[in-house]
């Protein structure tokens, strides 16, 4: 930039305005230049130079296109030429990548300069860069577009009010929660007349916000929209000016409705529980694995003889076995599974005397899996067992009595069947003496019925199989002097039968088998007899001979 003859100084220093202006275009960090009207660099600054990488000389007298990129430079002329044609100054923003390789935004006002004729002579603009406002006003853009996502997608509801109950800000969740459709709607609420349910008013609630400044996690009740009420966990906090005084409350509210009902779900349900738990009859108890009791029921007291629950849980429950091996079983059973039912043990009540407890156990785990609780019923089966130790000696009596009856039964049997045959050999005539014989077979069949329930385990019943094997092969052996002349196949299904039943079948076998071995095999012919008895059905069975 060069000064002229007429530059004027000031007082010995030299000093003149034309160097000032020059110093100071030098040093401004805008860049700064002079164009011609045929866009011609006249004048530039060493902010110039730095942002192309040219020299001064490599600049001045250069047009846009010989120093720019073709789209660059195409972009500078439309806005020179802006410039010129309306003799307004303008605004403009371009991109460009500097000498160091950055890409970088600048702003530049671009104004005419004039002649001493006022007439248009070049373009005067100052370039300012500013890619970092502009990265600061995109990340402050981003920043507002988070925000503006999570707030209007938030699951929880968001709100700004002020402390006179008018409402500034709520999110589409609080919408949701409170029944309204638009934020019109909602914004219409005075909360200082109509917001919190009976249990807490609003007066306490902003006490509590004007004294600490914030508020976690109050539980709460609102009112909807259409007047129901809704449980909500609300945290706020207080805003204040500068100054100290109150702007605004803002805060989050999550709809707990359902947890509430959940909890007073459980509520109900663990009182129910509870009076079953304190009227059951049978005892309830929950212990340690080392024996401390941690509950139990007023039936359980009682029946160990204490005179408090108070009482009863100082006790360990170790102390109460009788037989310790027979815990000591429980325990590892209840590791071996989950439940132990029906195990009887001999207790100990307060007092010293011994009882017998019907035990139903459950292991209780924790997260682990270990098992850390035991859980059971306990009943005093003392009067049960005593009465089924009677039973059971009533019931052997019984047992010895039957024995005897079916003993004497085979005997009075077998005596008259050896009447029979001692008054059989008093006639000559055989059929009467084979009427004689028929006859004692059919009262050896029933003696050996009896005989087997005498010599059986169970009297209810015969051992069917093992009966007919021994009634055949007795009257095949009775009948024939070569027994191995006539073979037996039985192939009876395993059954046993009463009396009531097997009498009968008995008979009808010994006739049947009887008539076999009198007409089946004349003249000394060999053959063989076939016994079969199959189930039929539920109810039936088929008897073959």
């Amino acid at each position: 930039m060069s000064v002229g003859k007429n530059a004027k100084t000031t007082g010995r220093t030299g000093f003149t305005l034309r160097t000032a202006l020059r110093e100071l275009i030098r040093t401004i960090p805008d860049v700064i230049y002079f164009k011609d009207k045929k866009r011609r660099y006249l004048v530039i600054n060493e902010a110039f130079v730095e942002l192309c990488g040219l020299t001064n000389a490599e600049i001045i007298g250069k047009t846009d296109d010989e120093i720019f990129p073709a789209a660059l430079a195409a972009s500078f002329r439309a806005s020179d030429t802006r410039v010129l044609e309306s003799g307004k100054v303008f605004r403009f923003e371009d991109m460009m990548t500097d000498s160091k390789g950055r890409r970088i935004v600048f702003e530049t006002i671009k104004s005419p300069f004039r002649d001493s004729a006022g007439n248009a002579a070049g373009i005067l603009g100052v370039s300012r860069d500013i890619t970092a406002r502009r990265r600061t006003e995109e990340a402050l853009r981003e920043s507002e577009e988070r925000f503006r996502t999570l707030y209007e997608n938030a699951t929880v509801g968001l709100y700004r009010t002020t402390p006179e109950g008018r409402i500034h800000l709520a999110n589409p969740a609080l919408l949701r929660i409170l029944g309204y459709e638009t934020f019109e709607e909602i914004a219409s609420r005075d909360l200082e007349r109509e917001g919190y349910g009976p249990g807490y008013s609003r007066a306490a609630f902003k006490e509590r916000l004007e004294r600490d400044g914030f508020i976690q996690g109050l539980e709460t009740a609102w009112k909807r929209k259409d007047g129901t009420t809704v449980y909500v966990r609300e945290s706020a906090r207080l805003i204040r000016s500068a100054d100290g005084a109150s702007i605004y409350y803002e805060g989050t509210v999550e709809d707990i409705t359902e947890r509430k009902r959940a909890e007073l779900e459980l509520r109900t349900s663990e009182e129910k529980y509870r009076r079953i738990f304190d009227r059951s009859l049978e005892g309830i108890l929950q212990t340690s694995l080392d024996g401390r009791i941690l509950a139990a029921n007023r039936a359980l007291v009682r029946i160990f003889g204490y005179d408090s629950l108070e009482e009863f849980l100082s006790v360990n429950m170790t102390d109460l076995y009788v037989d310790l091996e027979a815990r000591d079983y429980m325990i590892e059973s209840l590791r071996a599974g989950d439940e132990v039912r029906n195990l009887e043990l001999r207790m100990r009540r307060k007092d010293g005397t011994e009882f017998y407890a019907l035990m139903n156990v459950t292991a209780l785990r924790d997260p682990a899996g270990r098992i850390d609780r035991v859980e059971g019923m306990l009943t005093d089966i003392t009067d049960l067992i005593q009465s089924r130790a009677e039973l059971e000696s009533a019931l052997r009596e019984k047992e010895i009595l039957l024995k005897e009856i079916y003993h004497r039964v085979k005997n009075n049997l077998q005596t008259v069947s050896g009447l029979l045959s001692l008054q059989g050999r008093c006639f000559q005539d055989p059929e009467i003496v084979r009427a004689f014989e028929e006859t004692q077979d059919r009262l050896r069949s029933m003696a050996m019925i009896h005989e087997s329930l005498y010599r059986s385990d169970r009297l209810s019943g015969v051992d069917f199989p093992a009966y007919v094997q021994t009634l055949a092969r007795t009257l095949i052996d009775s009948h024939e002097t070569s027994p191995s002349r006539i073979k037996l196949r039985l192939d009876v299904e395993p059954v046993s039968f009463d009396l009531k039943t097997a009498v009968p079948l008995g008979l009808i076998i010994n006739e049947l088998v009887s008539n076999a071995l009198k007409h089946g095999f004349p003249r000394d012919r060999e053959g063989m007899i076939a016994v079969e008895l199959h189930r039929r059905g539920e109810d039936g069975f088929h008897l073959s001979i």
